[in-house]
């Protein structure tokens, strides 16, 4: 009985000597681990520590996507031809004024040839006119130049071209959409909303989905939400732009000392810390450690040397591991919250204060004195027995 009892008490102290239950580390522990050791002066943790401050949210401002508009500008109706291109389909029409010419007769004074395709040279061939080239012309420039071949072959020759496939002046709408496919664009001029709209709309809802333009090599991205609410980014396109719909709902995750833990949807293109935290129902007043809010993202690296920050510290892969820090206890911090963005899949930890800790501490001393005070009276008992 003796030595149950030495088991008994050893469980207890080690019990105490224990880290303490929790669902992550204290605050000291995450700022302990991004400093260098005393002795070796390595760091005990492979992250870097950043206050929230105008230097970094100066930084995040100045890389921030730049949306359509910045990259593309606005454009006009006006940057749309309707000059004929290569891979175009085209209908050729011919009237002469007298029976019995190149290509009339007594029962018809017009002819009309089959579709011709402009090939990749940029011609196409029609009887008696030969190989004429007819890409970078305009409609009614190549009936002309048709015309003009046909004088003094035809009687009195007239000329009318249409596109019937016009692929030149087209662009390609894919992914997440509910008809893709090439389009032709309109001679009144299209934006990007109205080539969206004529391949059936977007699959997924507005603010989960990404619009993605390429044009002649360059990138610009924007959510559709964006696009809908904010008519500037609603650009003009151009022949030959590329647009991709891509579902990428954003989330961002909360949990430690706040009131409601879980997995949270963006509920708009733009979420700050701020309204992040409130989404998780803000900080616990019996639990939270104000100054302990801590935000964990893979940081890009252009953003942290363009903040000032040792290039020396940062992972070659071009993203390192940041913990950023906010101390809510300072009225300011509340500003810096609202101007600081949340990303696609950050953690937001809000750490326990040191009296929940010590309180905890002295809840499970007080339940080992108390296991101990009981097995002492059982072996009282027994002994007495």
């Amino acid at each position: 009985m003796r030595a149950a009892l030495c088991v008994l008490f050893a469980l207890v102290l080690s019990a105490c000597g224990a880290v303490l239950p929790g669902e992550g580390p204290s605050a000291e522990a995450i700022i302990r681990g991004a400093q260098p050791d005393a002795e070796t002066g390595e760091k005990k943790a492979d992250y870097l520590i950043i206050p929230v401050n105008d230097r970094i949210l100066t930084a995040q401002l100045r890389h921030e996507p730049k949306g359509l508009r910045a990259t593309f500008g606005m454009g006009s109706p006006k940057a749309f031809s309707n000059r004929i291109g290569v891979g175009d389909v085209l209908r050729v029409y011919l009237w002469e004024a007298a029976d019995n010419g190149l290509f009339s007769t007594t029962e018809n004074k017009s002819t009309e040839f089959p579709p011709m395709q402009v090939d990749r040279h940029g011609r196409i061939t029609i009887p008696f006119v030969g190989m004429i080239r007819a890409a970078g012309y305009t409609p009614f420039q190549l009936q002309e130049r048709i015309r003009k071949r046909l004088e003094g072959k035809a009687i009195s020759p007239q000329v009318m071209v249409l596109i019937e496939r016009n692929v030149a002046n087209s662009v390609i709408v894919n992914g997440d959409v509910r008809k893709p496919g090439r389009y032709e664009l309109s001679l009144k001029g299209d934006r990007i909303l109205d080539v969206i709209a004529a391949a059936g709309g977007a699959a997924t809802p507005a603010r989960e989905t990404m619009v993605s333009l390429v044009r002649k090599g360059r990138k610009g991205i924007q959510s559709l939400k964006r696009i809908i609410d904010n008519p500037s980014e609603n650009i003009y396109v151009r022949p030959g732009d590329q647009i991709y719909l891509s579902h990428n709902p954003q989330t961002f995750t909360a949990f430690g000392a706040v009131s409601k833990k879980g997995e949270y949807p963006f509920d708009s293109d733009r979420v700050s810390l701020l309204e992040a935290v409130a989404r998780a129902g803000g900080l616990l007043d019996n639990r939270a450690n104000a100054g302990g809010v801590f935000l964990f993202r893979y940081e890009r690296n252009k953003i942290l040397r363009d903040a000032g920050y040792d290039p020396a510290e940062l992972h070659e892969s071009g993203v390192t591991p940041t913990i950023y820090v906010l101390d809510m206890r300072k009225p300011r911090a509340f500003f810096m919250a609202q101007a600081f963005m949340m990303h696609d899949n950050d953690v937001i930890y809000v750490a326990n204060s040191v009296g929940t800790e010590l309180e905890k501490f002295l809840r499970l001393l007080n339940l080992g004195t108390a296991t101990i005070r009981s097995s002492v009276s059982t072996v009282n008992v027994l002994g007495g027995n």
